[in-house]
């Protein structure tokens, strides 16, 4: 249940993107934090995600399944709840103590507990099942900025000559720059964003693990 609604460099032998294996960086996701929702087919808004210091997995697949997502380590959560206040992001976290905090309690701040004990790719599952969901056009997986298709010829200089060689397309993260394609690694990713929608599509909600927390009321 969503609270508070009203109602990097590349490897040439793996032929792989640093920017589709890399941990998210904090750097880019502070300067992703002016970003909201974007515009969807039809008019709605997309909803873009801030979760917290232990859910740096889940903002990865989440931008694999095609959603803006910010991570920030080590973020204090008051410093979170403000951050979500002023981007209008929807606020993800396993601290069910959070959801005790003013903002959230008076629908200022949307929010979605998610349980502890599920891995990265069933939290995104959980999250795109909950708020009812599709997968979505992937997002760059490093920052979570939006992907546009880039010319070959545009792209020569920022990509090793031998992956020049073997590939024909290639993305440009239209916020921190970086060149993508679909390399050795893509297919974990495919395999991951796949069962994030598995998981969706269940008609229950995935179960934690022994020790996982229940969401709160």
């Amino acid at each position: 249940m969503l609270v508070g609604e009203a109602g990097g460099g590349a490897d040439p032998a793996q032929g792989g993107a640093a920017s589709v294996q890399d941990s998210a960086a904090p750097a880019q996701d502070s300067a992703a934090a002016q970003d909201s929702a974007a515009p969807a087919q039809g008019g709605a808004a997309v909803p873009s995600f801030l979760c917290d210091a232990m859910l740096g997995g889940l903002s990865r697949w989440l931008r694999g399944a095609g959603y803006d997502a910010m991570f920030e380590h080590g973020i204090d959560d008051g410093d979170l709840v403000r951050l979500a206040q002023q981007t209008g992001r929807v606020l993800l976290s396993s601290d069910a103590g959070v959801f005790e905090r003013r903002s959230l309690r008076t629908a200022a701040v949307r929010g979605l507990y998610v349980p502890r004990g599920l891995r990265p790719t069933e939290q995104a599952g959980f999250v795109l099942r909950e708020l009812g969901l599709p997968v979505r056009d992937p997002r760059c997986m490093a920052c979570g900025g939006a992907l546009a298709a880039a010319p070959k010829d545009s792209v020569r200089d920022a990509v090793p000559a031998v992956v020049a060689d073997r590939h024909d397309e290639f993305w440009r993260c239209d916020r921190c720059g970086k060149v993508l394609w679909k390399g050795s690694h893509w297919g974990g990713i495919v395999a991951g964003v796949s069962a994030a929608a598995g998981v969706a599509a269940a008609t229950e909600a995935p179960a934690p693990s022994a020790g996982g927390r229940k969401p709160p009321p």
